[in-house]
């Protein structure tokens, strides 16, 4: 709806498909309801599905009553896995927060920021930011990977 083919020149002739908004209020709209939906949104989601994923594991699956040692153990298994899991929440998180952030924020910046100057400096930083954000997909797995301890046994053997 709001795109349309434009003709430029970079190493011969070119053909490009831009944003064309019929007001500057269009284009914030716009970016706000994608940074809402791209990124607060999801944001809010997973910590909030996490958070009751973690409280439903805070639950303990074994109570020692009485002085059994297998109870006993069993109970500080059980404690040491959901802290494990809770690291690995809380990385997955931070990494989500820490991956897509500077994107969505350059992007609010540059259209909220009256003063701000397109340069070659800005242009390297946004695509630092698209990097950053499609690293999230990669970093994602390994996280998995190798905060799970079955994974790195696998792996050693």
């Amino acid at each position: 709806m709001y795109q349309k083919l434009s003709t430029g020149y970079w190493y011969g002739p070119q053909t490009y498909c831009i944003e064309a908004f019929p007001t500057v209020i269009h284009q914030k709209a716009f970016i706000l309801y994608t940074f809402l939906a791209v990124y607060l949104l999801p944001l809010l989601t997973i910590c909030v599905c996490y958070a009751f994923m973690l409280k439903r594991m805070s639950r303990p699956v074994v109570e020692p009553i009485d002085n059994n040692y297998q109870v006993q153990l069993l109970a500080e298994r059980s404690e040491a896995v959901r802290s494990k899991i809770s690291k690995m929440v809380v990385v997955i998180v931070l990494l989500f927060t820490i991956c897509w952030g500077p994107i969505q924020l350059f992007i609010l910046f540059q259209a909220f920021d009256s003063n701000f100057q397109q340069s070659y400096e800005t242009y390297k930083l946004k695509i630092f930011a698209h990097c950053m954000c499609y690293s999230n997909s990669s970093v994602n797995p390994i996280v998995y990977a190798f905060m799970g301890a079955n994974f790195r046994k696998s792996f050693k053997k």
